[in-house]
């Protein structure tokens, strides 16, 4: 079963994925600390980990802190791909180089069946 806990387009979810989240909000964000962490205590709060989520966007939207919040936006692969292309274009590590030598060698292990 799958969920959109966002609502924006692409961005479905297993419902695992929520019912983890959910967890890891409620025993180690919300869980309490000392004398507070107590099974009793978690028990207490668990319906209320989704109030204080929602508490959290607010603030960190209100106060322009969007930066700090646990979604994060896609990965840019610009720079890893120009990276790639440079190095591929450097070394052309796909081309028949004759007397060019190697750290490695592998061995052909066609002919022995």
């Amino acid at each position: 079963i799958l969920i959109n806990p966002t609502g924006h387009p692409t961005k479905w979810r297993v419902v695992d994925w929520c019912v983890e989240l959910n967890n890891l909000f409620t025993k180690v964000k919300n869980g309490g600390k000392g004398s507070n962490r107590s099974v009793k205590q978690i028990i207490m709060e668990s319906p209320l980990v989704q109030v204080y989520r929602n508490l959290q966007v607010s603030v960190q939207q209100n106060f322009g802190h969007t930066h700090l919040a646990t979604n994060h936006t896609p990965p840019d692969m610009k720079k890893t791909f120009a990276k790639v292309q440079e190095r591929l274009a450097l070394n052309s590590p796909h081309e028949i180089i004759p007397g060019r030598k190697s750290h490695y060698q592998v061995e052909d292990l066609g002919d022995k069946g």
